[in-house]
């Protein structure tokens, strides 16, 4: 098992520098339109059709973990941040935040509405955005 030296420092993401440019040279971002997102899905094998957000998330979640897995076995050496310049890892991780924010919409927007998968992601944003704006450091 390897061990992290590095100390885990929070940060906020910047939901407007996750993007990648797709086959057809456009740029796509959390924030493109719902059924160029779908394609999206569709080119890295994930049919979209009867399924449901959390499962969606689940899978793209997944992914991740068992592509960072296999570049870990075949490289003890790899990374995280080697990982996350990958296109593998940003396509993955701009449609996971897309679903997110239609999550977090879909659910107009309150908490205590969506379920216990959902809310976790926005628990913890919402907390963080509460702390810095009564000016706390974070560490």
């Amino acid at each position: 098992m390897l061990q992290s030296t590095l100390k885990y420092r929070k940060s906020l993401t910047d939901i407007n520098k996750i993007f990648f440019i797709n086959s057809e040279n456009e740029k796509i971002t959390v924030f493109s339109p719902h059924d160029k997102i779908l394609v999206e899905f569709k080119k890295i094998g994930i049919e979209t059709d009867s399924k449901t957000v959390e499962e969606l998330i689940s899978k793209l979640c997944l992914m991740l973990v068992e592509e960072y897995d296999s570049k870990l076995k075949d490289n003890e050496n790899y990374s995280m941040k080697e990982y996350k310049v990958t296109e593998f890892y940003k396509i993955r991780v701009v449609l996971l935040n897309h679903l997110k924010e239609l999550a977090y919409y879909l659910y107009d927007f309150k908490i205590d509405q969506m379920p216990q998968t959902i809310r976790e992601f926005y628990k913890g944003k919402l907390d963080r955005e509460k702390l810095l704006s009564k000016d706390f450091p974070m560490e």
